[in-house]
């Protein structure tokens, strides 16, 4: 019977040391690490405003020059059948413009533990704790808001997994994930009415080893995803409706039933792929309606070359979503289907100088509600370009930019930011 540290963690240290470490970031080579990036930055769009704002739609645009700087810490611990890494991060950014409330802060916090309880049994541990404004950074999967949130909003990812394997051949996969989203804002038709919600999913899977390097699966999750705002999903009086006709944001709880196989496949410790594949059907229970669509979460990744690497993605599901409740409509948007699909090349050009490309491209296709079938097109991408001065000194200069263009009225926008600043790790 094969140990599993073996497949594991090979892979992830392969992954580690294929590449060097980017500097401003925490060395997952040492046991403790510190970094740091300081850059100036422009935002052409930092509130996410539309181009011809209306009374009680969102804002328009801001512009602002600013400074952003983001220490880090790092712990690393590989041991026979152990594996730990922790990174804490915090940010920084001051918006010259503002005049008020002209500081945004943000901080993230990310854990793995991976321990083999023997030669056949892994468990893994995974956590993610998120404070931040924007919306990519809040995100889990598709995205359900593109649009920046003031205020403390939180997001809290914990996962854990056990796997057995039963003989040279056959195993199983069993798993628990939870994540919590809390936004600051409160009322009738909030950000927390929309999004605070309390998402658990527990997942079973028979798995069948083919070769050492790649596992086949099939298998079956559940999920309770609770709305957990006590407000209602829009305004009576924006919505132009009375009180009874607007529910509160519970009327939107579901359980979800996903069916799905799959694979994992690591060729090298330069290629790994995994892929899900399958159905997914939502149970609104408060609101008597379900929904079906197809469920996908696949991914490549490829070190071609010293320190060069190529990251591919796809994920489609039902998602929760802002867009609820549409004025003069009593009929409730209840999800969406969203699918994303993402790539990043990450292509050192000489010893010193590192490219960095990513882009992602989502559909969010409404369903429910005066907006069934209306469809957001969302592009995200940013380019980045690093010099290192010295093995831990580095001068880096980037652009990023987001595109939401929407079939419903004052939801669209767009957004170009740049910037420059030196980064370093001990």
């Amino acid at each position: 019977m094969k140990k599993l540290i073996t497949c594991a963690s090979l892979a992830a240290v392969g992954t580690m040391t294929v590449g060097a470490q980017p500097i401003g970031e925490p060395s997952t080579s040492k046991t403790w690490s510190v970094a740091a990036k300081l850059r100036g930055f422009y935002d052409s769009n930092y509130n996410t405003g539309v181009d011809n704002p209306v009374a009680g739609g969102r804002p328009g645009k801001a512009e602002s020059w600013g400074i952003d700087v983001r220490p880090s810490v790092g712990f690393n611990m590989v041991q026979d059948t152990t594996v730990v890494n922790l990174k804490v991060a915090y940010g920084l950014r001051w918006y010259e413009d503002r005049t008020a409330n002209e500081i945004d802060q943000d901080v993230l916090a990310d854990l793995f533990l991976g321990h083999d309880l023997n030669e056949s049994t892994r468990l893994e541990v995974k956590d993610q704790f998120v404070y931040s404004n924007e919306p990519t950074v809040l995100a889990t999967g598709a995205i359900s808001s593109y649009y920046r949130t003031d205020g403390t909003n939180i997001r809290n990812y914990s996962g854990v997994n056990l796997l057995k394997d039963f003989s040279e051949v056959w195993g199983i996969g069993l798993g628990y994930n939870g994540t919590v989203y809390n936004y600051e804002q409160e009322g009738d038709g909030s950000r927390s009415a929309l999004l605070d919600r309390w998402e658990s999913k527990f997942n079973i899977d028979a798995r069948r080893h083919f070769q050492p390097t790649t596992t086949g699966l099939i298998g079956y999750q559940f999920g309770l995803t609770d709305m957990t705002s006590g407000d209602r999903l829009a305004s009576p009086a924006a919505a132009g409706l009375p009180p009874a006709l607007v529910p509160t944001a519970s009327f939107r709880n579901y359980y979800s039933h996903y069916g799905y196989v799959g694979v994992d496949h690591s060729l090298t410790s330069k290629l790994a792929a995994s892929a899900r594949v399958g159905v997914q059907y939502n149970d609104y229970y408060n609101a008597s309606d379900d929904q079906v669509g197809p469920y996908a979460e696949a991914s490549l990744s490829y070190w071609y070359q010293e320190n060069s690497r190529v990251m591919l993605g796809v994920l489609t599901g039902i998602y929760p979503t802002d867009v609820a409740v549409a004025p003069g409509s009593a009929s409730v948007t209840l999800g969406s289907q969203a699918t994303m699909v993402y790539a990043a090349v990450s292509h050192a050009i000489t010893s010193r100088l590192t490219a960095y490309v990513r882009g992602a491209w989502q559909m969010s296709d409404y369903q429910g509600g005066a907006f069934d079938g209306q469809t957001d097109y969302y592009v995200n991408a940013d380019v980045n370009l690093t010099y290192d001065l010295t093995k831990n000194v580095a001068l880096e200069a980037g652009y990023l930019f987001d595109d939401l263009s929407s079939d419903i009225a004052q939801r669209g926008y767009d957004r170009h930011r740049g910037y420059a600043g030196v980064k370093a790790t001990y």
